[in-house]
């Protein structure tokens, strides 16, 4: 699996060895990575661009890995999150996918395992990403349209024919046609099935609870 190249991982653990081997794991694998002993000295100079994936240990002196979770999202930080415990349980592991853990793993974990979740948050965070700068792009285009193009957009969206819109809004064919015309140019596309897809992206949340899951 190829692993998006500008995103990079960091790993939070007071275990100092953990922290080396943890480096030489991601080195080895092509990934920037970047460590903290503590949750508090990760806060200190938290920064979330070009970071594609968080690795937490659940129980550290101080501010525990479940907990740094949960003030993040509470911050809106929706980074895939992987939790590390040497003492899982089901209530703790419930308790973290709910937060929107990405995956708990208990230690002593192994290293291909770890690597492949990695990945895989990499790849969906950057997907995530293109996503959101999409939908951001598309959201400025439907903010240009009229109130009356909207109403046409919904209804070229519903599937209705240009007769039937244009009786159910009581206009001319040839109106709809202007409004048609103007929606595509504002949309910047040619086609329905653009259109379709934009207003559903437009009302999906991506960051929604454990969104890449």
């Amino acid at each position: 699996m190829n692993t998006p190249s500008k995103l990079a991982v960091c790993l939070v653990d007071d275990d100092l060895d953990l922290r080396n081997l943890f480096k030489l794991m991601m080195k080895s694998a092509g990934i920037p990575v970047t460590t903290y002993p503590s949750a508090e000295e990760f806060l200190g100079t938290f920064e979330e661009k070009n970071l594609g994936c968080i690795v937490l240990d659940v129980r550290m002196p101080g501010i525990g890995g479940l907990e740094l979770l949960e003030t993040l999202r509470q911050r809106n930080v929706f980074i895939p999150i992987i939790l590390l415990t040497g003492y899982a349980d089901v209530p703790l592991a419930v308790r973290a996918l709910h937060s929107g853990a990405l995956e708990v793993l208990e230690k002593p974990f192994r290293e291909g395992e770890l690597l492949s979740h990695i990945r895989r948050a990499l790849t969906r965070y950057e997907n995530l990403k293109h996503f959101e700068t999409e939908r951001q792009a598309v959201a400025s285009r439907f903010a240009s349209l009229t109130p009356r193009e909207l109403e046409v957009l919904d209804l070229m969206v519903a599937g209705k024919k240009n007769r039937q819109i244009a009786e159910e809004l009581g206009i001319s064919t040839k109106t709809l046609d202007i409004h048609r015309a103007n929606i595509l140019r504002k949309m910047q596309t040619k086609t329905v099935a653009d259109l379709v897809r934009w207003r559903l992206m437009e009302k999906t949340d991506p960051f929604a609870v454990n969104p890449l899951a």
